[in-house]
């Protein structure tokens, strides 16, 4: 992927921790479908012997617990992104593009800062943990903003900026960079992503 930047704060090791809270199937059913789409016969099955036995049938609709995505999110980068944490970027522009050409189309706007907007809005829709906010800075600039998440990543964070970096191009953004300013992975109390685009 170009242009994609990956930047957690050096300050601090990144941590996680899981106190509860579930994400929509849809999520969870993307990581899986770019394992279906992009491996083998043979790496599909070896995947699906490894991840845990509730997440090999995922509807869409289901209430996924957070910390199960991310167990499932942890073997896909060990056997598919050779350990590297940057490997979710591509599970996550990989959901972008399944979702909003997809099933949820109909979220899609005319600009990204209405986009944008929009997601913000319909965060607890496919999160029953934290809230997003968020912020148009300027022409092609903006934040969004998570806030309060009980359970939070290093592995979902950068799933987080491929899929926003996706959304972005998506939207007809050219030149798009996206990173994080802010993470509570890292201690801070909000995961603030700065999106950039022309």
């Amino acid at each position: 992927m170009q242009n994609l930047a990956y930047n957690l704060l050096p300050q601090a090791p990144a941590t996680e921790h899981f106190a509860g809270g579930r994400v929509k199937g849809s999520m969870v059913q993307a990581h899986i479908d770019w394992v279906r789409t992009h491996r083998d016969r043979g790496e599909v099955i070896a995947f699906f012997e490894s991840i845990p036995p509730a997440m090999r049938s995922v509807a869409p609709s289901m209430w996924v617990p957070f910390q199960q995505m991310i167990e499932l999110d942890r073997i896909a980068v060990s056997e598919f992104g050779k350990g590297d944490i940057a490997f979710m970027q591509e599970l996550g522009a990989y959901s972008a593009r399944q979702n909003l050409t997809g099933v949820f189309r109909l979220f899609q706007r005319a600009d990204v800062h209405g986009f944008f907007r929009r997601s913000a809005q319909l965060h607890n829709r496919f999160h029953d943990f934290g809230s997003a906010a968020y912020e148009e800075l300027s022409a092609n600039e903006g934040q969004l903003i998570h806030r309060g998440y009980l359970s939070y990543s290093p592995l979902y964070c950068a799933s987080a900026i491929g899929f926003y970096h996706e959304c972005i191009r998506l939207h007809g953004g050219t030149n798009v960079a996206v990173w994080e300013s802010t993470c509570q992975c890292r201690g801070d109390e909000t995961c603030t992503f700065e999106l950039l685009w022309s």
